[in-house]
Parts: structure tokens; C-alpha cells; sequence
């Protein structure tokens, strides 16, 4: 806690320019209903130009008050984003919000914009970046993400790997902090139900068949292709084994054909697209759970449902992922691979790359012991991620930025850098 400002912050302003229900929106709307519940008067602001899957119906149901006003779209309207500079500058120079906590570039850069312009209401007002993807920590072109970022009173990400990318760019460490994602444990639990073996038929995989699955947005960048091809490689080693894709997105089309070509077409399925209690369901139904590359929320939460659900786990080797399944000096929740190392699919025994996907499938899939361990070790991890501690470490990391001077201030710059 800040003794300087013990009821700091009055009225953050939690920006998303998604109007996704899931990615960052789903973790800041977690965030800002345990700060209302706190009496912190949290609002959210989303995109409001492109249909949403029932963003405003969820936001009312987490009782988090939408700030009405912001188009706030990606799509890049001059109309819109004109008036969102002006909107939100008039806002800060009132004093409301005392912070902003922005998830993507867009928010960053019209909360940087009015921020500057916020005059005296600048030395009480705090301005936050949310960092997911490796994308957000590389320099970029001729370092130009880094000087942005270093214009930022904080940065959040969700790995300390990436926390060390900043510092090493010479972001000061008091203004960067790694937190990591959450899942609510009560809701995602482990076991086998009647629900589960349901979903298992009507994909068509057999009751006693190791299931592999992943659930994540159907997206080259994702590297679906490359899970299909390392389990082509791996059915030598588990023949009996199946993989199901669950999810939707602009590659399900190609992913298909690909699985239509090939001789395994009958052990690749296709889940579709689930949520609520369908999803805590679709991860019961899987024995090995598969999280390669992340998606635009960096806090990886589909990778701590899963093993909420008691999955062992196969990530791929970069971002928060590696720091949730393979802690140093505590039991391993499943395997780390580099999943663009793949193995031919004419296979002999003995000849699949250790540290690749194929190998980790082939040893997950094939050993039951393997996976019982590693998924009761999943489980009791998980379960430390609450929502309660995240929105917990993300106060305090905010109120030890009201104790810094705001950035332009610290490091001599003028208010007028936009």
C-alpha cells in the first residue's frame, strides 16, 4: 500500500480496443470487478464501432459500468479517433480517471495523447501500459516501441522473461512489473464427466483413446499446421491417439483440407467453438492439453484453465506459458518444445527430436502415469493463480507508481511529446 495516497486510485479507466469478450477484455473485467468490489470505481471502455459477443451483457453481469463516450476501434476511423482524443483529454483534465490502464497499442496511444495534454491534473494521473506479446517488448523499428513504452508511467506483462527484455532496453525496473494471469479455480475443475464423454462421442474418439487437444483461435500465427503434423509424426509411437482443434477462426478452412489429405484424417476433429460451462467440458474431455504461441492476451489464461482441469500441458517455448508449466524447482505440469522443430512424417522408432513436439506428444500420449502426475501437479499450481491475487498485485503495482513522480517529470522531458 501507498501511504501517500492510501485511497489512490479513485476512478481507473480500464481501456480495450477489443469488442471480444475474451483475450485482455476478459482478464481487465475480472480486474475491475474485484476493484468495485473494494468500492475502487473501476469502467471499462471497449470498441464500440464493431459488433461484440455480448461484451456490454457480460460487463453488466461482472457489474463493472461501461464508460460510455469512446468509439475506441481498431479500425481507424479519423472521425472517431479525433474524437476520442478530445473526449479523453477533457475527461483526464477533470481529474477523472486518476489512471488509465491501456491493453493494446491503439488505447496506449490515445491515452498518451490526452494524458500530455492533461495539465495540472497530470501529477495525480497514471498512465499504464499492458504488454502481452513478444511483439509489445521488441524495440521495433528504430526502437521506437521501447520509447513509447518508456513514456508510460508502468508496464505490465505477464512473464519475467519479458520483464528482463524491457530492463535490458533500459526501462527503469520500478516501473516495469511482471504479473501473472489468473483462472478461477472453482469453475475449472478436473474430471471425467458424463458431459465430457459426451463431447469425446460426438467427436468421434473412443472412451478409452488418449485425447490431445488445444483450444485457441484458429490463426496462422497460433501454428495449428504444426501441431497436425507433429501428430501425424506421433501416431507411430501412439496409434491409437486423436486430436481434436477446438475453436474457430480465418484458418479452419485450410486446417481442414490438410487433415482431409492425409491418412489420420479420422483422428483429427474438429471441436468448434465453446464457452461457459461447453468449455470447462471440452477441457475434461482431453488427456493433453497444447498451448504453442500466444494469442493477444499474453496472460496465456487458456493455458491456466487447462490445468485448472487437471491437464498436463504442451507450450510452446516463449512468453508466460514456459514460467507456468515448467517452474524451476517445482514439479513439472508438462513440456516445453519448440514447436516450429518438426520431425519428418515418415517415421521409424527412435527418431523424433527430443525437445520437439512430436517427442513430447508421443511421450504424453503414450504413458498414463506420465500424465496423471503432471496433471495433478497442473491442478495445484493452477489453483495459486487466483483473480484475487492478480487484481491484488496489479493495485499495489499501481499505487507504487503514484508514490514515482509522474515519467515526463522523472526523466526531464516536456509535457508536449505528442
Amino acid at each position: 500500500m501507498n501511504s501517500l495516497a492510501p485511497h489512490w486510485p479513485r476512478a481507473p479507466l480500464l481501456l480495450c480496443a477489443s469488442s471480444s469478450r475474451t483475450g485482455p477484455v476478459e482478464g481487465l473485467i475480472s480486474l475491475g470487478a474485484i476493484l468495485r468490489a473494494e468500492g475502487i470505481d473501476a469502467r471499462f471502455a471497449g470498441d464500440r464501432v464493431r459488433e461484440g459477443e455480448d461484451l456490454a451483457g457480460h460487463l453488466e453481469r461482472a457489474g463493472l459500468p461501461w464508460a460510455p463516450g469512446l468509439a475506441l476501434s481498431r479500425k481507424v476511423r479519423a472521425g472517431d479517433l479525433l474524437h476520442d482524443v478530445r473526449t479523453l483529454t477533457s475527461w483526464v483534465r477533470s481529474g477523472a480517471p486518476d489512471l488509465i490502464h491501456a491493453a493494446f497499442a491503439h488505447d496506449y496511444l490515445l491515452a498518451l495523447t490526452a494524458t500530455r495534454r492533461a495539465g495540472p491534473a497530470r501529477e495525480n494521473l497514471r498512465l499504464v501500459r499492458e504488454a502481452h506479446r513478444r511483439v509489445d517488448v521488441e524495440p521495433g523499428r528504430f526502437g521506437l516501441r521501447t520509447r513509447l513504452l518508456k513514456m508510460a508511467d508502468g508496464v505490465i506483462v505477464h512473464a519475467e522473461n519479458y520483464r528482463r527484455v524491457l530492463l535490458e532496453q533500459g526501462l527503469d525496473p520500478r516501473r516495469v512489473a511482471s504479473i501473472p494471469g489468473s483462472v478461477d479455480a472453482q469453475l475449472f475443475t478436473p474430471g471425467r464427466t458424463n458431459a465430457a464423454f459426451a463431447l469425446r462421442r460426438s467427436w468421434g474418439v473412443p472412451d478409452g483413446a488418449p485425447l490431445v487437444g488445444i483450444v485457441a483461435r484458429m490463426k496462422r500465427e497460433r501454428l495449428h499446421v504444426n501441431l497436425l503434423a507433429a501428430f501425424w509424426a506421433a501416431l507411430a509411437y501412439v496409434p491409437d491417439a486423436h486430436l481434436v482443434l477446438i475453436g474457430r477462426g480465418e484458418e479452419e478452412e485450410r486446417l481442414r483440407d490438410w487433415a482431409d489429405k492425409r491418412i489420420c484424417g479420422e483422428r483429427i476433429h474438429f471441436g468448434g467453438y465453446q464457452r461457459g460451462s461447453a468449455l470447462v467440458e471440452a477441457y475434461r474431455a482431453l488427456d493433453v492439453g497444447v498451448w504453442l504461441r500466444e494469442g493477444n492476451d499474453g496472460a496465456c489464461r487458456g493455458v491456466l484453465e487447462a490445468m485448472a482441469c487437471g491437464l498436463p500441458m504442451i507450450v510452446g517455448d516463449q512468453g508466460a506459458p514456459p514460467e507456468l508449466v515448467a517452474p524451476a524447482g517445482e514439479p513439472a505440469c508438462g513440456r516445453v518444445v519448440d514447436p516450429r522443430l518438426l520431425d519428418p512424417v515418415e517415421t521409424t522408432p527412435g527418431t523424433l527430436k527430443p525437445g520437439g513436439l512430436a517427442h513430447a506428444l508421443a511421450e504424453l500420449l503414450g504413458v498414463e502415469s506420465l500424465r496423471a502426475a503432471m496433471g495433478a501437479a497442473s491442478r495445484n499450481r493452477a489453483a495459486g493463480f487466483t483473480p484475487q491475487k492478480a487484481a491484488s498485485a496489479t493495485l499495489g503495482f499501481w499505487r507504487e507508481l503514484r508514490a514515482l513522480p509522474p515519467v515526463e517529470r522523472a526523466d526531464g522531458r516536456g509535457s508536449s511529446v505528442l
